[in-house]
C-alpha cells in the first residue's frame, strides 16, 4: 500500500518522505506541476510523483487514490502575507485534501500542525490541553489553528486523523538551521532583544520519529500532541549553537527590542504602500517569535504513545556539526 506524502518539496516533507522509502514503504508525494525539481535525490528517483495541487480537487482524489496513509506537511509558511494566502492552503486546501482521503477510504492521516497553532507570540505556558483561541492574531498562526479545526471535523466524520504540533524545527535543509549558519559565516546575524525569547527546539530525526509512531499507534487516533526535543533553551543559546557549527563565537551584536519594533512598523508600512508580496525584512510576528518568554510541554506524547525523544539539543547539534563539516568542499 502507498504513504503520500505532501508538502515533499519542502523540509519536513523531505526527510519524512526520504524515512519512508528507507523503511521500505512505496511512496507517492504530491507535487505542483514544476516543482519536482525540489525534491531531494532519493525521493525523486524512488517516489512515485503525483502532479496536482491542494487548490485542485480533481488532482487530490487522483493522488490519495490507492493510499494506505496521508502524512499531510504541505503549508503557507510564512509571517508575512494575505489572509486569503494562508487560508487557501492551510484551511481549504486541507478540507479537500481530506475530502477526497475520506472518498478513498485512507486508513490512516497525520496532519501536521505546529505550535505557531497556540498563537504567536505563545501563551505564557502551554500543553496540548491549551486551547487553541488565544493568542493568535497572524495569519500562519490563525490559519494553523483553523487547520486542526479542519483536521477534527474531519475526524469526527470517521477519518481516522492524527494531529502533530512540531516546535522549532531544526536540521540540514531546514530554514532554522541554514539561513542563521549562513547570516552567521557572511558575519551579518545579529540577536533581537539579546536573544532572551525562549526556543523550544524540535529535531527533524525526533520529528519523524513521533510521525511514524504516531502513523501506527492506535492511541494517537483523533488526538493532537505536540513535539519537541523535551528542553527548552533561550533564542540566544539556540543560535550560539549554530554559531558553533559554524567555528565561530557567540553572537554578540543584537537589537534593542523598541529599535526593532520602530524598524518593523516602517518596513511593514512600506509592504503595504508598495503592495509587494515580498516578505518585510523584519517583522512583528518574526519579533514576537523570538522574544516571548514561555514554558511548552511534551507530557502528552511522552505518557500516551510511549515517545521519548532519541536525540537531546546537544547531541542533535553534535550530529548536525559533524554533517555540516561533511558536506564542506575540501
Amino acid at each position: 500500500m502507498i504513504d503520500l506524502v505532501t508538502g515533499a518539496t519542502g523540509f519536513i516533507g523531505g526527510y519524512l518522505a526520504e524515512r519512508l522509502l528507507r523503511h521500505g514503504r512505496q511512496v507517492r508525494v504530491l507535487c505542483r506541476p514544476g516543482s519536482e525539481t525540489k525534491l531531494t535525490a532519493a525521493v525523486a528517483k524512488d517516489a512515485q510523483i503525483a502532479r496536482g495541487d491542494l487548490r485542485d480537487e480533481d488532482s487530490l482524489t487522483a493522488a490519495v487514490a490507492g493510499a494506505a496513509r496521508v502524512f499531510h506537511c504541505a503549508g503557507h509558511v510564512s509571517d508575512w502575507g494575505t489572509p486569503d494566502e494562508f487560508a487557501a492552503t492551510n484551511v481549504r486546501g486541507t478540507e479537500a485534501l481530506y475530502r477526497a482521503a475520506h472518498a478513498a477510504g485512507v486508513e490512516r492521516v497525520v496532519h501536521f500542525s505546529s505550535i505557531a497553532a497556540f498563537g504567536t507570540p505563545s501563551p505564557k505556558y502551554f500543553d496540548d490541553a491549551t486551547p487553541l483561541d488565544g493568542l493568535a492574531r497572524d495569519g500562519y498562526s490563525l490559519t494553523k489553528a483553523s487547520g486542526e479545526a479542519v483536521a477534527h471535523r474531519a475526524a469526527e466524520a470517521g477519518l481516522p486523523v492524527t494531529i502533530l504540533r512540531p516546535a522549532v524545527v531544526y536540521g540540514l535543509r531546514g530554514t532554522w538551521l541554514e539561513e542563521p549558519l549562513s547570516m552567521i559565516q557572511q558575519g551579518k546575524m545579529f540577536l533581537l532583544g539579546g536573544g532572551s525569547g525562549t526556543c523550544h527546539p524540535c529535531y527533524i530525526e525526533n520529528l519523524i520519529d513521533a510521525t511514524l509512531l504516531a502513523a501506527e499507534h492506535p492511541a494517537a487516533l483523533g488526538e493532537a500532541f505536540i513535539v519537541g526535543d523535551g528542553e527548552s533553551i533561550s533564542f540566544r543559546d539556540y543560535f550560539n549553537a549554530v554559531a558553533a557549527i559554524a567555528g565561530r563565537g557567540p553572537v554578540r551584536r543584537s537589537i534593542p527590542l523598541p529599535v526593532a519594533r520602530t524598524m518593523a512598523s516602517s518596513f511593514e508600512a512600506m509592504a503595504r504602500f508598495r503592495r509587494t508580496a515580498t516578505r518585510p525584512l523584519l517583522t512583528h510576528t518574526a519579533i514576537d517569535m523570538v522574544t516571548t518568554q514561555s514554558e511548552m510541554s511534551i507530557r502528552k506524547i511522552r505518557e500516551q504513545l510511549g515517545w521519548t525523544p532519541r536525540y537531546s539539543f546537544s547531541s542533535a547539534m553534535e550530529e548536525l556539526s559533524a554533517l555540516t563539516r561533511s558536506r564542506r568542499p575540501l
